[in-house]
């Protein structure tokens, strides 16, 4: 019994420790797609541990059922929203910052003569 408290609080430590990450992330980036790969990693990650962590230590079968379906969906939709809003922001034309390195897989430059630019296949 004891082993399983231990590993609880080192999940739900752990836990915190992610989310903490991700809002120092979210503090300290510079434009909303650095903030949002950083949230994206540290919220999924840090809530699946809180979540394991309780899983550990409340007592009934359908709570724990409830608690495996909560990560399921964390896991599932986390990754999902977090592309989404990103996509968005980058259709909707949000500036990246002036220090950010660009790898642009969407866009295609086009030279006078029709044909692909340098990024173009």
């Amino acid at each position: 019994m004891l082993v399983r408290e231990i590993l609880a609080i080192i999940l739900l430590f752990g836990g915190l420790f992610f989310l903490i990450v991700g809002v120092v992330g979210l503090i300290r980036l510079p434009d909303i797609y650095n903030r949002l790969h950083a949230l994206g990693k540290c919220d999924t990650m840090g809530s699946g541990m809180i979540i394991l962590g309780m899983v550990l230590i409340v007592p009934g079968t359908t709570n724990v059922v409830k608690l495996l379906l909560m990560i399921i969906f964390t896991l599932a939709i986390n990754p999902v929203m977090t592309h989404l809003i990103t996509k968005t922001a980058y259709v909707r034309g949000t500036p990246l910052s002036e220090d950010s390195f660009v790898i642009n897989a969407y866009y295609e430059e086009e030279d006078d003569e029709g044909d692909l630019g340098e990024g173009g296949s």
